[in-house]
Protein backbone atom coordinates (compact mmCIF):
# COMPACT_ATOMS: atom_id res chain seq x y z
CA UNK A 1 0.00 0.00 0.00
CA UNK A 2 3.16 2.69 0.84
CA UNK A 3 4.37 1.68 -2.42
CA UNK A 4 1.37 2.35 -4.52
CA UNK A 5 0.64 5.85 -2.50
CA UNK A 6 4.28 6.90 -3.25
CA UNK A 7 4.16 6.16 -6.50
CA UNK A 8 0.85 8.34 -7.16
CA UNK A 9 2.14 11.05 -5.40
CA UNK A 10 5.48 10.88 -6.77
CA UNK A 11 3.91 11.20 -10.24
CA UNK A 12 1.75 14.01 -9.23
CA UNK A 13 4.02 15.98 -8.01
CA UNK A 14 6.28 15.75 -10.97
CA UNK A 15 3.76 16.61 -13.27
CA UNK A 16 2.73 19.37 -10.83
CA UNK A 17 6.64 20.45 -11.15
CA UNK A 18 6.72 19.67 -15.04
CA UNK A 19 3.22 21.88 -15.81
CA UNK A 20 2.76 19.28 -18.27
CA UNK A 21 0.09 15.87 -18.79
CA UNK A 22 1.52 14.01 -21.17
CA UNK A 23 2.76 10.36 -21.84
CA UNK A 24 6.27 11.15 -21.30
CA UNK A 25 5.92 13.38 -18.19
CA UNK A 26 3.60 10.15 -16.34
CA UNK A 27 5.84 7.32 -17.42
CA UNK A 28 9.23 9.72 -16.51
CA UNK A 29 7.05 10.63 -12.73
CA UNK A 30 6.48 6.70 -12.35
CA UNK A 31 9.96 5.73 -13.38
CA UNK A 32 11.44 8.46 -10.75
CA UNK A 33 8.70 7.92 -7.46
CA UNK A 34 9.54 3.78 -8.34
CA UNK A 35 13.82 4.30 -7.74
CA UNK A 36 12.82 6.76 -5.41
CA UNK A 37 10.92 4.34 -3.62
CA UNK A 38 13.31 1.47 -3.72
CA UNK A 39 15.96 3.67 -2.41
CA UNK A 40 14.04 5.35 0.35
CA UNK A 41 11.86 2.53 1.36
CA UNK A 42 9.48 5.26 3.32
CA UNK A 43 7.26 3.25 6.03
CA UNK A 44 4.43 5.51 6.77
CA UNK A 45 4.10 6.86 3.27
CA UNK A 46 0.42 6.20 3.00
CA UNK A 47 -0.04 8.40 5.80
CA UNK A 48 1.62 11.43 4.25
CA UNK A 49 -1.62 12.75 2.17
CA UNK A 50 -3.62 12.38 4.91
CA UNK A 51 -0.57 14.88 6.86
CA UNK A 52 -1.15 16.99 3.77
CA UNK A 53 -4.60 17.31 4.22
CA UNK A 54 -4.39 18.17 8.13
CA UNK A 55 -1.87 20.84 7.35
CA UNK A 56 -4.14 22.72 4.90
CA UNK A 57 -6.92 22.28 7.01
CA UNK A 58 -4.97 24.45 9.99
CA UNK A 59 -3.91 27.07 7.46
CA UNK A 60 -7.28 28.97 7.92
CA UNK A 61 -6.91 28.45 12.12
CA UNK A 62 -3.00 29.75 11.83
CA UNK A 63 -3.99 32.85 9.60
CA UNK A 64 -6.73 33.55 12.14
CA UNK A 65 -4.25 33.15 14.82
CA UNK A 66 -2.11 35.49 13.20
CA UNK A 67 -4.94 38.21 13.21
CA UNK A 68 -5.65 37.68 16.90
CA UNK A 69 -1.81 37.88 17.99
CA UNK A 70 -1.13 41.34 15.83
CA UNK A 71 -4.97 42.80 17.21
CA UNK A 72 -4.85 41.51 20.99
CA UNK A 73 -1.24 40.54 21.90
CA UNK A 74 -1.51 38.59 25.17
CA UNK A 75 1.74 38.55 26.87
CA UNK A 76 1.05 35.22 28.70
CA UNK A 77 3.76 32.14 27.69
CA UNK A 78 3.47 29.12 29.07
CA UNK A 79 5.15 25.98 28.17
CA UNK A 80 3.44 22.37 28.31
CA UNK A 81 4.10 18.61 27.77
CA UNK A 82 2.31 16.57 24.73
CA UNK A 83 2.58 13.13 24.57
CA UNK A 84 3.07 11.47 21.47
CA UNK A 85 3.11 7.58 20.37
CA UNK A 86 5.68 7.24 17.59
CA UNK A 87 7.75 9.12 15.20
CA UNK A 88 4.98 10.07 12.94
CA UNK A 89 2.76 11.51 15.22
CA UNK A 90 5.52 13.64 16.55
CA UNK A 91 6.22 15.02 12.62
CA UNK A 92 2.09 15.53 12.64
CA UNK A 93 2.12 17.37 15.69
CA UNK A 94 5.22 19.14 15.08
CA UNK A 95 4.49 20.52 11.77
CA UNK A 96 0.76 21.43 12.95
CA UNK A 97 1.38 22.84 15.72
CA UNK A 98 4.48 25.40 14.71
CA UNK A 99 1.96 25.87 12.04
CA UNK A 100 0.04 28.21 14.22
CA UNK A 101 1.77 31.35 15.02
CA UNK A 102 0.96 31.21 19.02
CA UNK A 103 3.16 28.07 19.47
CA UNK A 104 6.21 26.18 18.78
CA UNK A 105 7.94 22.83 19.68
CA UNK A 106 10.48 23.87 21.85
CA UNK A 107 12.14 20.60 22.43
CA UNK A 108 11.16 16.78 20.69
CA UNK A 109 11.92 13.67 22.95
CA UNK A 110 11.08 10.59 22.98
CA UNK A 111 7.43 10.06 23.50
CA UNK A 112 6.60 13.82 24.55
CA UNK A 113 7.16 17.35 23.30
CA UNK A 114 7.66 20.92 25.08
CA UNK A 115 5.44 23.01 23.43
CA UNK A 116 5.80 27.10 24.17
CA UNK A 117 2.57 28.94 23.64
CA UNK A 118 2.19 32.54 23.56
CA UNK A 119 -1.97 33.59 25.23
CA UNK A 120 -4.06 30.93 26.63
CA UNK A 121 -4.02 27.28 25.66
CA UNK A 122 -7.31 25.84 24.57
CA UNK A 123 -7.70 22.36 26.03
Amino acid sequence: MSFLVAVITGTVFFIVLSQKATLTTIVLGVLMSVVTYIFTRPVHFEKFPVLVLKLFYNVPKAVFESILVLIFHNGAKRAYEVAVKDEWEELEKTLTITLTPKTLVIVSEEGYMVVHQVGERKK
